[in-house]
């Protein structure tokens, strides 16, 4: 929270503020520091009778500010300090293993930091949180069968909810306000649970709780396994076309109880136009139990293909799909035919993790099939111009490293796309000689000083003159 403290005496004549880009901001500036509950604030700007100051995320109750220029202190001034009220109610009523949205009342400016999902991992609710009791004792939440990668970049601000990617969805969902608590809590007994809601600055320990809700208790009552598996039904035949409400409803809805009935279901998305409904859906696996997701995953690559979020799933559990690796791979060579965009430059992300991460020592012979499969599409590849199948192409071509590689990769840098930097730089992977001149040649804007250093050495030093 930023404040303004306005009085006498509090500074020197003249205003002084921080370093631009100055983060946190400095403690002290220009003998001026304010202590907050015992804490230094940072300060944005001092002046003899203004301070603009960041509160410590740590305050909570009853604050004493001590504003201290000079050496000289004033007497404690008391604040109040406590989250904003929110506000939060069942969507409709509550079953057993079936999904339980809250709608959430934040005040402004936070309301506008809720809009699900807010990052592509269902799960994710960023610093949006929750607290579930059951009996007046604290629920567990669930813990997934597998953790999976991810890095959070997101908004958070002054007035907002932070630590959320805040999807660029083509429109608003309908219900922008409430959020799945069926993905976070497994809700398979009836009874009565309590639930309260808390939305912090950021998603780090120790950030500022900005809005908090009271409790509110509800009953989960009874569902008969028959009206869920009619409900499915229902979902899968109702099931929208619009990516948005896919996402915001359709999805997380159906994932309350990750089964093999919803696996079957969340395939489908597996392979949707829309690239978010494809990665939400990849990472909507991490729910389902290890051995399912195994035994479906090899299965659908057979019967459908690979696709981009596939391929970095097989990569991700390389460890798990090892045991399956000359299927996976006799399976994924055969899309290398497919017309499809799709499904060929998915076969070819999937070849270029699966040649690079996998252990080859019990199938000695498969990189050299794989090679000979790329090889007899690459020129066709080459010939489609198409920037989805030509990147994961010249992946696999710079860690293949052969005459046959090389040549490839100066016809995708002769043809001049957007590819032709990643290219080049798959060429100083190969690390021949012969390229050292030519490769100098298209260093014009340094772009691949760092894989000319590491391939060839001191003797690359005449090609990056002027590129340092």
């Amino acid at each position: 929270m930023l404040l303004s403290i306005y009085g006498r005496h509090l500074g020197p004549d003249s205003g002084c503020t921080p370093d631009r880009g100055a983060f946190p901001e400095p403690a002290e500036l220009c003998g001026v520091s304010v202590a907050v509950g015992g804490r230094k604030a940072g300060l944005l700007y001092v002046q003899e009778k203004l301070i603009n100051l960041r509160v410590p995320a740590t305050a909570n109750g009853m604050i004493d500010f001590v504003v201290t220029y000079n050496g000289v202190s004033s007497a404690p001034v008391p604040l109040p300090f406590a989250p904003l009220p929110a506000s939060i109610k069942l969507a409709g009523p509550a079953y057993v293993n079936m999904p339980i949205w809250i709608e959430v009342g934040l005040p402004e400016p936070q309301s506008h930091s809720l809009r699900y999902p807010i990052t592509i991992w269902p799960a994710d609710f960023g610093g949006h949180q929750f607290e579930v009791r059951r009996n007046g004792v604290d629920f567990p939440p669930i813990k997934l069968a597998s953790s999976f990668p991810r890095t959070i970049s997101g908004p958070s601000g002054l007035g907002m909810i932070g630590g959320g990617s805040m999807l660029g969805l083509p429109h608003e969902p309908k219900n922008r306000s409430r959020l799945p608590l069926h993905l976070i809590y497994r809700f398979d007994r009836p009874g009565l649970y309590e639930v309260r809601y808390t939305g912090y600055e950021g998603r780090s320990a120790g950030s500022q709780a900005l809005a908090r809700s009271g409790w509110l208790q509800f009953e989960v009552r009874d569902f008969p396994p028959s009206k869920r598996a009619a409900w499915l039904a229902e979902m899968r035949q109702t099931a929208p076309s619009d990516p948005v409400e896919l996402l915001s409803d359709f999805l997380p809805s159906i994932l309350a109880v990750p089964d093999s009935a919803v696996l079957s279901m969340v395939e489908e998305y597996l392979y949707n136009s829309n690239d978010l409904v494809r990665k939400y859906s990849m990472y909507a696996l991490y729910a389902f139990d290890n051995a399912l997701v195994l035994q479906e995953i090899p299965r659908l690559v057979e019967k459908r293909g690979p696709t981009d979020e596939l391929a970095y799933l097989l990569s991700w559990g390389r460890d798990k799909f090892q045991p399956q690796v000359t299927t996976l791979v006799h399976s994924i060579v055969k899309y290398l035919d497919s017309t499809a965009p799709l499904l060929s430059a998915g076969a070819l992300q999937a070849l270029y993790f699966i040649k690079g991460g996998y252990d080859w020592k019990a199938n000695p012979g498969m990189p050299a099939l794989m090679d000979n499969e790329i090889a007899a599409h690459a020129s066709r590849f080459i010939e489609t111009r198409d920037v989805t199948i030509l990147q994961p192409l010249a992946l696999y071509l710079g860690i293949w490293k052969s005459d046959t590689s090389r040549d490839l990769l100066w016809r995708i840098v002769e043809q001049g796309t957007t590819v032709r930097g990643q290219a080049l730089i798959c060429l100083t992977w190969i690390g021949d000689p012969r390229d050292l001149p030519r490769l100098g040649s298209f260093n014009t804007s340094g772009e691949i000083n760092y894989g000319l250093n590491r391939a060839y050495g001191a003797a690359a030093a005449p090609y990056l003159k002027g590129h340092q």
